[in-house]
């Protein structure tokens, strides 16, 4: 796992011209200060259920030697399932409206955090495009490649507990979204039940 987060560490570039797509990780560890990383996506899409709720996905694939099989695959995954209107829907810190899937895959190893998180984003008038930004998130380590359950508390993931941030501009491509998902579902299994971190004892 560590050859992973080596990659995604050489990945990140602040000072890189602006893309539309473009997130930041921040990784929150019990041991040590957090860490920020930087990452530009290539690719992003989007599509709608008959329920009305949005699938956004995200994908980088970058390669780190002369191979294809050397290649870096990374994909964000937010499921929206309750619209909120930028500058008219009243948010606060805590309010979640999508599942969010961070997926990191290597040469030969790979792992997905999941949570929840709060995405905004307007379309356009054709209704081809959208432009938005995931507001927070609270992701955890879930899978590893195979579809085998990591387990709580596990010490060999890139990541103990992060926070994904961003802005998107993702093409509405409802095969592209299908294929991309479809892929790392094979990789990782299905997509585990998200369960809501307990609440604190100050919060209740």
């Amino acid at each position: 796992m560590p050859v992973l987060l080596a990659a995604l560490v050489a990945s990140g570039c602040p000072g890189c011209a602006p893309r539309a797509t473009r997130f930041y990780i921040e990784d929150h560890r019990d041991d040590g200060p957090a860490r920020r990383y930087y990452e530009r996506f290539d690719e992003c899409y989007y599509c709608r259920d008959s329920q009305g709720n949005t699938d956004i996905v995200a994908r980088r694939r970058s390669i780190r030697g002369a191979s294809a099989d050397e290649a870096l695959t990374q994909v964000l995954h937010v499921h929206q399932v309750y619209a909120a209107v930028p500058g008219r829907t009243q948010v606060e810190e805590s309010m979640i409206n999508a599942t969010v899937s961070y997926l990191i895959v290597g040469p030969e190893s790979g792992a997905s955090f999941e949570g929840g998180g709060f995405v905004t984003f307007t379309e356009n008038r054709k209704g081809t495009e959208i432009t938005g930004k995931l507001e927070s998130s609270a992701l955890r380590p879930q899978r590893r490649l195979g579809g085998h359950r990591l387990e709580t508390g596990a010490t060999h993931d890139i990541f103990e507990r992060a926070s994904v941030t961003g802005r998107f501009r993702a093409r509405r491509d409802k095969r592209s979204v299908v294929r991309i998902l479809n892929e790392m579902k094979r990789l990782f299994g299905p997509l585990p039940r998200y369960e809501p971190p307990p609440v604190s004892p100050d919060l209740r």
